[in-house]
């Protein structure tokens, strides 16, 4: 098999999404995309948002503006050095205050000047309060359209430069989970794992952490565990100081992202020697899995994966309730296509396997008393199967 290029260009990958967005603008009749998630800027201009200080981010947030036939797209930004090398200097703008109403006012009129004063219309992914009540008026008569769509289809599909910066990301969550896994005995506290973890993370490269990390003991019974809303297993619960004991079956959930682009590594730990219960579970999940996974390539549906697994639990889902078999993975974290969720069996055969798409699938196998088996597997969807990137050893010891 031949062997995946890892190059990385940041700057054709930066070119190569800001093409896709410009074709997609097009074919949808758009004058400009007015772009304020964290996920759409990031794709849109290759700027990192700053994650560290809560208070600031939404009154300091980074701006996109994609305007159709610009080569460049324009960014807002209270942190001008966090633009990408390759954008020019006068595309990066002072931020826009858009918690405000003047603040609107300005992001208006920067609007209208940076499109030369053309209605078309104006795709917006999220809106302030302010924005809401008064940026179309002030756009008038350019209407607004939601983007969120358009960037779901942008997203969806990866460059080679995007995989890459997956395999990378992946590859350092493993490595940071392994220390953590490393530390696990009996006796330490469950938050004690995450210094372990943070420490390899960052000294290999991780350029951001989406998700503080989950180290969950998961009770024997759905009723031993505390309060949920929908009655089922509570996962994902914060990591709290728990004093880890011989039979404790740790679940995790680490997601941390390189370029923007996440890893979602998880894993079942079992401190001890595992019940024989335990480790039917285990087989049971590895068989599955390996079914699944033997199945991903273009053309199949979602529906054909749920049927697929589930056969292979005596006709029940193999994972919890208001969970899912499987989603989509890219900047940020979790994509919005999952399959096997709550939306059913339209949504899922409607979802068709294509190449560039990354699939994370994660099923679990519970048994009441026993607790059960949950982990998470990457993989790419390529032209003519898949490329498997996750790499940590799913085992059962003892």
């Amino acid at each position: 098999m031949t062997q995946p290029s890892r190059e990385l260009d940041l700057a054709r990958m930066h070119r190569e999404r800001h093409r896709k967005l410009q074709d997609l603008m097009a074919a949808q009749g758009l004058g400009s995309l007015f772009l304020i998630t964290s996920g759409g800027v990031l794709y849109a201009t290759g700027a990192h948002p700053v994650h560290g200080d809560n208070n600031r981010v939404y009154q300091q947030r980074n701006v996109a503006l994609v305007v159709a036939g610009d080569e460049y797209p324009h960014l807002f930004t209270a942190w001008p050095d966090a633009a990408p090398a390759d954008l020019p200097a006068d595309h990066v703008h002072p931020c826009l205050q858009l918690e405000t109403e003047s603040g609107v006012v300005a992001a208006a009129a920067q609007i209208k000047e940076l499109t030369g004063g053309r209605a078309d219309p104006v795709g917006v992914d999220d809106y302030t309060m302010p924005m809401y009540l008064h940026l179309a008026r002030m756009l008038a008569p350019s209407e607004l359209t939601a983007a969120g769509p358009l960037l779901v289809q942008a997203r969806l599909h990866k460059t080679p430069d995007e995989v890459e910066c997956m395999r990378r990301s992946w590859e350092i969550n493993e490595a940071a989970t392994a220390a953590a896994e490393r530390a696990l005995r009996p006796g330490i506290r469950l938050n004690e794992l995450s210094g372990p973890f943070y420490q390899r993370l960052f000294e290999l490269g991780a350029t951001c952490n989406f998700l503080d990390p989950v180290w969950q003991a998961m009770p024997p019974r759905i009723s031993d565990g505390p309060w949920s809303v929908n009655g089922d297993v509570p996962f994902n619960l914060l990591t709290n100081d728990h004093i880890v004991q011989e039979g404790d079956v740790i679940w995790t959930d680490t997601v941390t992202g390189y370029e923007g682009y996440a890893s979602d590594v998880g894993r079942t730990w079992v401190v001890g020697r595992p019940s024989p219960t335990l480790r039917s579970l285990y087989r049971r999940w590895q068989d599955i899995a390996d079914a699944v996974l033997e199945h991903l390539r273009p053309g199949v549906t979602g529906a054909q994966l749920v049927d697929l697994a589930t056969s292979l639990n005596d006709g029940k889902r193999p994972w919890l309730d208001h969970f899912f078999l499987a989603h989509t993975l890219g900047l940020e974290g979790g994509e919005s296509q999952q399959v096997g969720s709550d939306r059913g069996r339209a949504f899922d055969e409607q979802f068709v396997l294509e190449p560039g798409m990354a699939i994370v699938i994660e099923p679990v196998t519970w048994e009441e008393g026993h607790a059960g088996w949950r982990c998470e597997e990457l993989v790419v969807i390529t032209a003519d199967g898949h490329e498997r990137i996750s790499r940590y050893p799913n085992e059962i010891d003892g």
